[in-house]
This record gives structure tokens, C-alpha cells and sequence, in this order.
């Protein structure tokens, strides 16, 4: 591959990136809220995985953390100091990335929002064991609550496993006809 196609290549992986980051800001603000301290339902791993299969894990976690940072500063950040906003937004959303270890493998796109999706519910426990397992409730969900990490498992699974469900559907659906774009068989020149 010559210098110059290297260069396109790589303009082109930094203007889809800033697509998929922007179509990913929009989807957050599509979100559905079912607890008041933080986690929505919401399709934002769809287009964060499908950039990560089509360009890798370096451009899946760059673009994971860019929308990441995006969020925490739109407003929609719900933090308790710089850890959470480190675990929460920052290393939560660069996770996604991980997807990029199926690059170009459109069978395998399932399979890779899933193991993204895993990630991320694994720094949400993380953070809620860590952080938030110090306002851990008495009861919840109708359960009492003696463990954080008990409770952050209940608390993140509400969101991230109809989050991680619905968007391992969407991108299944999806594989057949973007096959050729998750192959990168429209970079072949």
C-alpha cells in the first residue's frame, strides 16, 4: 500500500469515526431512563461496535473514549468525582473498542457486541463496587441489600443486559447486508 493510500485510508477511518461518535451522541439522547441515579436503555453500543469490526480495536477504543468524554461533557453525566467520571464515561465507552478483535468479521458481529457489551456491564460493577456501593440502598428492587457488589450487578444489570440484548439483535440483523462494509472489502483498491 503506497503513502498516499495509507493517508486516505486513514482520513477515511477518522471521518467515519467522527460519524459513528456523532451518530452514538445521538442515539444517548434516545435513551429510555429507568433509574434516577445513572444507566439508561439506549442503542449506543450499535454504531461504536460496528465502527470497532470495521477498523479495529485502535480506532474502536479512540472513538469509544472520544464519546466517552463527549458525554460527560454534554450535561449528561452523572458523577461523583474523578473517579466515577473516569470509570463511568472514560473507561466504560473505551471498552467498546474491544469489538475491534472481530475486525472484519461480519459472522462474528454478534459475538463482538456482546463481548463489548460484557466490558462495559464489567466497569459499570466495577465502578458501582468501588464508588457507589457507599450509597448502596437497604433494599432494592424489593431485595435487601447487604453486598455492593451484589447490588451493583442488580443495579447495572437492569440497563446494560436489555442494552447489550437489544443491540446484539440490531447488529444481527445487520450483518448480512453490511457484511461487505464490516470486511472492508470497499477499501480494497
Amino acid at each position: 500500500m503506497s503513502n498516499v493510500s495509507k493517508s486516505r485510508t486513514h482520513l477515511r477511518a477518522l471521518c467515519e469515526a467522527a460519524i459513528f461518535v456523532a451518530i452514538a451522541v445521538v442515539l444517548n439522547m434516545l435513551r429510555f431512563r429507568i433509574l434516577p441515579q445513572g444507566g439508561s436503555i439506549n442503542l449506543v453500543l450499535i454504531p461504536l461496535v460496528i465502527l470497532s469490526i470495521r477498523w479495529g480495536v485502535g480506532a474502536g477504543l479512540m472513538s469509544g473514549f472520544v464519546f466517552g468524554v463527549i458525554k460527560a461533557i454534554m450535561g449528561s453525566a452523572f458523577a461523583w468525582g474523578w473517579q466515577s467520571l473516569l470509570l463511568d464515561y472514560f473507561v466504560a465507552y473505551t471498552i467498546i473498542g474491544l469489538a475491534g478483535f472481530f475486525r472484519h468479521r461480519a459472522n462474528r458481529a454478534v459475538m463482538a457486541c456482546v463481548v463489548a457489551g460484557l466490558a462495559q456491564y464489567f466497569v459499570f460493577w466495577l465502578a458501582g463496587v468501588l464508588i457507589w456501593g457507599e450509597w448502596m440502598p437497604e433494599e432494592f428492587l424489593n431485595m435487601p441489600m447487604t453486598n455492593p457488589g451484589i447490588y451493583s450487578l442488580i443495579y447495572n444489570g437492569t440497563y446494560m443486559i436489555p442494552n447489550i440484548l437489544i443491540s446484539a439483535v440490531a447488529i444481527g440483523l445487520l450483518a448480512k447486508p453490511l457484511g461487505r462494509y464490516f470486511r472492508g472489502e470497499d477499501l480494497v483498491s
